[in-house]
C-alpha cells in the first residue's frame, strides 16, 4: 500500500523535530533551577506523540501534522526559555 502524502509529511516533520529537539535529556539536566515551563512534561508529551505516530496505522490528517507541529514548537520554546538548547 503506498504511503499518503500526510504519512510521509508526519514522518518528515518527526525527523525534523528529532532533529531539532534533544529527546533525552536527563530529568537532572531538565529539573535544575528556576524553571520556566515544564521541560520534563512537554519532552514527555513530544515523545508520546512522536511515539504514537511511528508506530501507528492511523493516517494522519492535516490538524493531526498541525497538532504533533505545534507541540514540537511549545517544546522548543520552552526548553529554549530554560536554556536546554544552545
Amino acid at each position: 500500500m503506498p504511503k499518503s502524502n500526510t504519512q510521509i509529511a508526519m514522518q518528515s516533520l518527526i525527523n525534523q523535530i528529532k532533529a531539532t529537539i534533544p529527546l533525552n535529556l536527563a530529568e537532572a539536566q531538565l529539573c535544575q533551577g528556576q524553571c520556566l515551563g515544564c521541560s520534563k512534561k512537554m519532552l514527555e508529551m513530544l515523545d508520546a506523540e512522536i511515539s504514537y505516530w511511528q508506530f501507528s496505522d492511523v493516517i494522519p490528517s492535516l490538524k493531526d501534522l498541525k497538532h504533533l507541529e505545534n507541540i514540537g514548537q511549545r517544546t522548543y520554546k520552552i526548553l529554549k526559555r530554560n536554556h536546554l538548547l544552545s
